[in-house]
Protein backbone atom coordinates (compact mmCIF):
# COMPACT_ATOMS: atom_id res chain seq x y z
CA UNK A 1 0.00 0.00 0.00
CA UNK A 2 1.23 3.47 -0.80
CA UNK A 3 0.22 6.43 1.32
CA UNK A 4 0.69 10.03 0.30
CA UNK A 5 0.49 12.90 2.71
CA UNK A 6 1.61 16.48 2.91
CA UNK A 7 3.43 17.91 5.90
CA UNK A 8 5.03 21.25 6.57
CA UNK A 9 8.59 21.59 5.22
CA UNK A 10 9.96 22.15 8.73
CA UNK A 11 8.42 18.91 10.02
CA UNK A 12 9.62 17.02 6.94
CA UNK A 13 13.17 18.26 7.46
CA UNK A 14 13.09 17.39 11.17
CA UNK A 15 11.74 13.90 10.43
CA UNK A 16 14.51 13.29 7.87
CA UNK A 17 17.10 14.33 10.45
CA UNK A 18 15.54 12.06 13.09
CA UNK A 19 15.48 9.14 10.64
CA UNK A 20 19.13 9.71 9.74
CA UNK A 21 20.08 9.77 13.43
CA UNK A 22 18.40 6.38 13.82
CA UNK A 23 20.11 5.11 10.68
CA UNK A 24 16.89 4.34 8.84
CA UNK A 25 15.04 5.72 5.84
CA UNK A 26 12.34 8.32 6.29
CA UNK A 27 9.79 5.70 5.23
CA UNK A 28 11.00 3.27 7.90
CA UNK A 29 11.07 6.02 10.52
CA UNK A 30 7.45 6.95 9.78
CA UNK A 31 6.40 3.27 9.69
CA UNK A 32 7.90 2.80 13.15
CA UNK A 33 6.12 5.88 14.48
CA UNK A 34 2.77 4.59 13.23
CA UNK A 35 3.47 1.10 14.59
CA UNK A 36 4.47 2.51 17.98
CA UNK A 37 1.33 4.65 18.16
CA UNK A 38 -0.91 1.71 17.26
CA UNK A 39 0.76 -0.48 19.89
CA UNK A 40 0.32 2.27 22.50
CA UNK A 41 -3.39 2.31 21.65
CA UNK A 42 -3.50 -1.50 21.95
CA UNK A 43 -4.22 -1.93 18.24
CA UNK A 44 -2.06 -4.98 17.67
CA UNK A 45 -1.05 -6.89 14.56
CA UNK A 46 -3.81 -9.38 15.39
CA UNK A 47 -6.35 -6.60 14.92
CA UNK A 48 -4.77 -5.60 11.62
CA UNK A 49 -4.62 -9.21 10.44
CA UNK A 50 -8.28 -9.71 11.30
CA UNK A 51 -9.27 -6.66 9.24
CA UNK A 52 -7.18 -7.86 6.28
CA UNK A 53 -8.74 -11.34 6.21
CA UNK A 54 -10.13 -11.97 2.77
CA UNK A 55 -8.24 -9.03 1.30
CA UNK A 56 -5.90 -10.51 -1.29
CA UNK A 57 -4.24 -7.13 -1.77
CA UNK A 58 -3.31 -6.70 1.90
CA UNK A 59 0.42 -6.55 2.41
CA UNK A 60 2.69 -6.10 5.37
CA UNK A 61 5.52 -3.63 5.65
CA UNK A 62 9.14 -4.57 6.06
CA UNK A 63 12.43 -2.85 6.77
CA UNK A 64 13.24 -3.09 3.05
CA UNK A 65 10.51 -0.67 1.98
CA UNK A 66 12.04 1.95 -0.27
CA UNK A 67 12.18 5.56 0.75
CA UNK A 68 9.39 6.95 -1.41
CA UNK A 69 8.72 10.02 0.70
CA UNK A 70 10.66 13.04 -0.44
Amino acid sequence: MNVKTRIEPEIHAAAKIAAAKEGVSLTEYLRRLVQSDLEARNLTNATASRSNRGNRNATSFSDSDSDRIR
